[in-house]
């Protein structure tokens, strides 16, 4: 009866895991994040469902502020599924305060992290930035500003 047991657990065990290798149907989205008309290097650009039709996503600005967009279920920058979406983004630096700090035994200068663009951008509900994934590929650009 254990044995039976024991063989009934590992087939149910089976059973999961294909569901959790498995990749979900995604399309692909880039485009350019501009701040003040000038790229935005080394940011972070989400994009949150506004339904269950969505799923989260995220992608990294290069040099020219050029992003791709990925899901953690998705392959490798290939996008996102389609529906509708509220964006947020950050853009950090982290930056030395002059202060010297002791953490583990050893001191240190002490450093903050700084946002480059205004915190509005950082919060779904207050960056005023949205975006629509069609089936195909997308090209989805956002221009930030101070105002």
């Amino acid at each position: 009866m254990k044995n039976f047991a024991l063989c009934l657990v590992a087939l149910s065990m089976l059973a999961v895991l294909p569901a959790c290798s498995k990749t979900i149907k995604t399309e692909g989205v880039t485009g350019v994040i501009t701040y003040n008309g000038e790229p935005l290097a080394d940011a972070t650009v989400k994009f949150i469902p506004v339904d269950s039709t969505g799923s989260q996503s995220y992608g990294k600005t290069n040099e020219k502020g050029e992003y791709k967009l990925q899901t953690l279920l998705g392959a490798a920058d290939a996008g996102t599924t389609p529906g509708e979406y509220k964006v947020t983004v950050d853009c950090i630096e982290t930056v030395e305060t002059g202060n010297m700090i002791e953490e583990n035994g050893e001191e240190k200068e002490e450093t903050i992290a700084r946002s480059l663009i205004p915190a509005k951008y950082n919060n779904a509900e207050t960056s005023g930035l949205t975006a629509t994934v069609a089936p195909g590929d997308n090209t989805i650009n956002f221009d930030l500003s101070d105002e």
